[in-house]
């Protein structure tokens, strides 16, 4: 996605993923959840590995993390701290914006 469109959070349609996990296992668990996007197990195995990388060679990844999971404060806070490590304040603030406009009752959490 270009920089100008950080998250296309209204857009109900997936796109697949195309990333070398590098291993038999990640392919898999991306193939699981390109068949089943619902499939909590097989997300948990490419965050934990999605966690490792550059956010670069991720960050569609994690969009569609966030896209398919749009009210998981969880997940969107792994997003948000991949692109921190990356030092993309810049994103992190599109991300913020994207994440509070989408989710407004977030305003209300204390």
């Amino acid at each position: 996605m270009s920089n100008s469109n950080v998250l296309n959070a209204a857009n109900s349609e997936e796109e697949p993923v195309s990333i070398d996990w590098g291993s038999e296992k990640l392919n898999k668990a991306q193939h699981t959840i390109d068949e089943n996007k619902w499939d909590i197990e097989a997300w948990g195995v490419l965050i934990r590995e999605a966690q490792n990388r550059w956010i670069n060679d991720v960050r569609t990844f994690f969009e569609r993390l966030v896209n398919t999971f749009p009210t998981s404060g969880r997940y969107w806070k792994i997003y948000i701290e991949q692109e921190m490590k990356g030092r993309n304040f810049e994103r992190v603030e599109k991300v913020c914006e994207v994440l509070f406009m989408s989710n407004p009752f977030l305003y209300f959490i204390e």
